[in-house]
């Protein structure tokens, strides 16, 4: 009974070391992890600031004004643009001068591709339209 005692005194610290140290290193391990998801937390904040500094940029009305001037062409209305109601020409009143509508019937592919190259001398829109409907070219003769 006492050298099972005192293999018990003897085993039981052990054992309890052991696990002590086991969960010392797991501590540990979290602290670390931790660490690094801190400084993960830190980064993104300041990534997402610098994403609302540029936001905040991208969206300011002189900026999008001189970006649509320059890359569109568009420029702000002037009050000479601006008429009222009864000064639109209704098409009853008044047509608008223009080519002359086809009135043939488009439902022949050929007709509406003829259509498209007929509006696209004048538009540059029909133009794009048009070479997108062109049927693709073979690379062998």
């Amino acid at each position: 009974m006492r050298l099972a005692t005192a293999t018990a005194w003897v085993i039981l610290p052990i054992i309890a070391g052991a696990g002590l140290y086991f969960v010392k290193m797991r501590v540990e391990s979290q602290g670390q992890h931790l660490v690094a998801l801190q400084k993960q937390i830190v980064d993104t904040r300041e990534s997402i600031h610098v994403l609302k500094a540029e936001w905040s940029y991208l969206n300011d009305p002189v900026h999008l004004r001189d970006e649509a001037e320059r890359l569109l062409a568009m420029h702000p209305v002037t009050p000479r643009q601006i008429v009222s109601f009864d000064q639109v020409p209704m098409p009853d009143q008044n047509p608008v001068p223009g080519p002359a509508a086809s009135t043939a019937p488009l439902a022949n592919p050929a007709n509406v591709h003829k259509a498209a190259k007929v509006a696209a001398a004048d538009d540059p829109i029909a133009a794009a339209i048009a070479a997108l409907n062109d049927p693709p070219r073979s690379k062998h003769p």
